[in-house]
């Protein structure tokens, strides 16, 4: 595996740690160690959305019995996002356009 892959692989594995403890709310306190991620060797490509397959564990547990939801995908290169969610419903990322948020939020 090259630096450029392993540097991907650590990324994309944060990212679903990190989306994990905000789904619970505790944040990074909860112990990023008690999270484990395997990733799948393969993606799945749907349309334009790559989605990277993950299993998530946590204290030895997987979550996705508990009812949660992970999805980890990539918008582009370089920009990878992840959601972790006690729903049934796929999550599926929207980019939009910073003047927009900008708009909605009346700044």
């Amino acid at each position: 595996m090259s630096s450029r892959e392993k540097a991907e692989k650590l990324t994309r594995i944060w990212c679903i740690k990190e989306a994990y403890v905000k789904a619970i709310a505790e944040g990074v306190g909860f112990g990023l160690q008690r999270i484990d991620v395997s990733l799948s060797d393969s993606d799945s490509v749907n349309g334009n959305d790559k989605k990277i397959l993950a299993e998530v564990k946590v204290d030895g547990k997987d979550i996705d019995k508990d009812g949660w939801t992970v999805d980890l995908g990539v918008l582009e290169e370089g920009y990878i996002w992840a959601c972790v969610s006690e729903s049934s419903e796929r999550a599926t990322p929207k980019i939009v356009p910073y003047q927009q948020i900008i708009d909605v939020m009346q700044l």
